[in-house]
């Protein structure tokens, strides 16, 4: 246990230690000990820039240990300057901004002379950037609305607190390298009276900083002066506008507003003499050129209210709007919402085009679709009729074949004459197939072709066969068939026969078979077209309108088709029309008078495809010579006699039928109107 004495032994040993630890205050902190022993603060002044009142220069600053700049006043500056000198010092020191050029120190010197220090400018002057940009393309105009935007917000403040520079140019706005924009030179700034209530320490006091452009001798700068400071009138914010208009001017056309001496430029200035932006600078906006004309505008009432108006229009711009200044059209406000929007403008139009042409081709496919379902369905119609009457011909023909089988076992001339009555035998065994023979016998060819056809050469070959005696006048017959089947060749040894009544058709099909390729061995339209003409030119009406049944039933119907269907009317197929592709038929008249049918009662327009027809001054008076027209869909009767569309049921597919006025009787049009559009 430590006694009092011992504790006192203990105590002074401490206090000892502490006396010889103690060390000099120099060098315990020697920072402090320089500063205190400093004599003079700003070292090595180095002159960078001289202005109309004062002088800048380069300093080292020993309390911060950094280099700033400092302003004096001349040399040879009068007293009377001291007050102005330190008004624009403090005015400066109140505006703190991002945007103000900072100022440090306000004192007096050894020499009993003013002076302030602030930052040191780094980087160069709006007119040099201008400058550079013009000459080598630097700076577009999206950097250099960014710096008009910085100076804006930097009077903006100064205006909110009733401050305006009134010498605003190119010159006093200095451009750092990373984006550092700062407004200079505040030597004409002045107080304007203010209504607004602020704090004590932002009030900018009238009593420290009225008349401070008493003994300024330079007011402004000529091209960025507003007509009002040249004339010595009042100025007010509207003042600082017109310079940011000309410094906008300068941004956009990287040339001043105004060119010339001094009387030249301000006499322009006072008559609002000024070029659009647009007439000196190539791709300049007309909506900024806008902008900068109403800022610069004569008088003041015309210009911006205020700079948030003005910035509020570069902002409209760089947003792809138009400003307030500018009057657009519906075009062009078409043309911003465009590039405001472009992916999604671009991605819509995509889309709707994707819209239109999906629509277009699923239309066009349908409608094709449509067109040949109807096609199928009219020949599968068609088919069905014929199919129906085969179907009842063979039932015919085989009762009567059973009734001819028991007669032939009987006599033979009583089935010669039993096939002559049931109409086989013209058919098949005629003097010359140009003979009008029995009604009934062509009536069954030209419904079935084929039939007819195989009938009479399995009768001439059981004729050349079991009658030797008649062996000639079946080969005869043979050379018909074979010359009707486009087997010419094979119909030439026959036409030899008897080569005198023959001949005509003979040197025909001579020239055929030499003709004709037999490895095809199909005839194309224009060739079919080529034989009833010449069977027409023969005076062979019958035998062509067979050759055309038999080849429409064994080939079908097939491109250029209208041309071997018109063929058959002779001298009048001129005025047949048909167009393929709108399975249209226009039958022109031009008054003459012909029949659509053959002589044999028979209608070649079946062998058409026909939806539409056109009759023009014709003469036909009945409908019935249209009744084979079984797809007929419109009918345009306005150049015929018809008065009657008879039964409806030879005309399945009609659906419009064009007339003239009181063409059809009142009667008449009520019974078709049920079923039929008439115009």
């Amino acid at each position: 246990m430590m006694t009092e004495s011992n504790i006192q032994t203990q105590a002074l040993n401490q206090l000892f230690d502490q006396a010889f630890d103690e060390r000099d205050p120099a060098e315990q902190s020697p920072l402090y000990v320089d500063l205190r022993s400093l004599e003079e603060r700003y070292v090595q002044a180095e002159l960078i820039a001289v202005g109309g009142m004062k002088r800048i220069l380069k300093v080292l600053d020993r309390h911060s240990n950094r280099h700033v700049a400092m302003a004096r006043l001349h040399e040879d500056a009068s007293d009377l300057l001291f007050d102005p000198f330190i008004r624009e010092a403090r005015l400066t020191a109140l505006l703190e901004h991002p945007n103000v050029i900072s100022v440090h120190d306000v004192g007096v010197d050894k020499e009993e002379k003013p002076y302030f220090t602030m930052d040191l400018k780094v980087g160069d002057g709006l007119d040099v950037v201008l400058q550079k940009a013009l000459a080598d393309g630097g700076y577009p105009l999206s950097d250099r609305l960014d710096i008009f935007l910085k100076v804006c917000d930097a009077i903006t403040f100064a205006h909110s607190r009733d401050v305006i520079h009134l010498d605003l140019k190119p010159a006093n706005i200095q451009v750092g390298d990373y984006g550092e924009v700062l407004v200079c030179d505040w030597g004409l700034g002045k107080l304007i009276g203010s209504n607004d209530e602020i704090d004590d320490d932002e009030l900018l006091n009238p009593d420290l900083l009225s008349g401070m452009t008493v003994y300024g001798q330079v007011k402004g700068t000529p091209g960025y002066m507003a007509p009002e400071q040249i004339r010595g009138e009042d100025r007010d914010k509207r003042t600082d506008i017109y310079a940011l208009g000309g410094l906008l001017y300068a941004v956009l056309t990287c040339r001043p507003p105004l060119a010339g001496d001094t009387d030249t430029m301000q006499q322009a200035a006072l008559s609002g003499d000024i070029v659009p932006p647009t007439e000196r600078g190539s791709g300049v906006p007309e909506s900024l050129s806008a902008v900068v004309m109403k800022a610069m505008a004569l008088k003041p009432a015309d210009r911006y209210a205020s700079v948030s108006d003005l910035i509020t229009d570069i902002r409209a711009f760089l947003g792809g709007f138009s400003p307030v200044a500018y009057e657009s059209g519906l075009s062009t406000e078409f043309l911003l919402f465009y590039r405001r929007h472009r992916v999604s403008c671009n991605l819509a139009a995509a889309f709707v085009a994707m819209v239109v042409l999906v629509t277009a081709l699923f239309v066009d496919r349908l409608s094709a679709k449509r067109v040949e379902a109807e096609m199928l369905a009219a020949r599968l119609h068609v088919e069905k009729q014929e199919t129906e009457t085969l179907a009842a011909r063979l039932r015919v023909e085989k009762e009567e074949t059973e009734t001819l089988a028991a007669r032939l076992r009987v006599e033979k001339e009583d089935s010669e004459a039993l096939l002559r009555e049931v109409g086989l035998l013209t058919t098949v065994l005629p003097v010359d197939l140009v003979a009008t023979g029995d009604q009934f016998s062509h009536d069954f060819f030209y419904q079935l072709p084929l039939v007819s056809y195989e009938l009479s050469m399995r009768s001439v070959n059981d004729m050349i066969r079991t009658e030797p005696g008649r062996a000639d006048q079946a080969r005869e017959q043979l050379a018909y068939l074979y010359f009707m089947s486009t087997e010419f060749a094979k119909a030439k040894p026959h036409f030899e026969i008897n080569p005198e009544r023959m001949r005509g058709l003979a040197r025909v099909n001579e020239a055929l078979a030499e003709s004709f390729d037999p490895d095809k061995h199909k005839t194309s339209a224009t060739q079919l077209a080529g034989i009833i003409k010449t069977l027409i030119s023969m005076n062979r009406k019958v035998q062509a309108g067979k050759f055309l049944a038999y080849d429409y039933a064994s080939l079908g119907y097939r491109e250029g088709y209208g041309l071997a269907v018109t063929a058959m009317f002779g001298d009048h197929a001129h005025c047949f029309n048909y167009e393929a592709e709108t399975h249209t038929l226009t039958i022109n008249g031009g008054g003459e008078s012909f029949s659509l049918q053959t002589q044999q009662k028979q209608y070649p327009l079946r062998f058409l495809p026909i939806k539409r027809l056109i009759l023009v001054d014709t003469v036909i008076s009945d409908s019935s010579e249209i009744t084979d027209l079984k797809i007929l869909e419109v009918a345009d009767l306005r150049g015929s006699q018809i008065t009657s569309m008879g039964d409806l049921n030879m005309f399945p597919q009609l659906k419009t039928l064009i007339v003239r006025p009181d063409q059809l009787s009142q009667e008449e049009e009520i019974r078709l109107r049920p079923q039929v559009r008439i115009e």
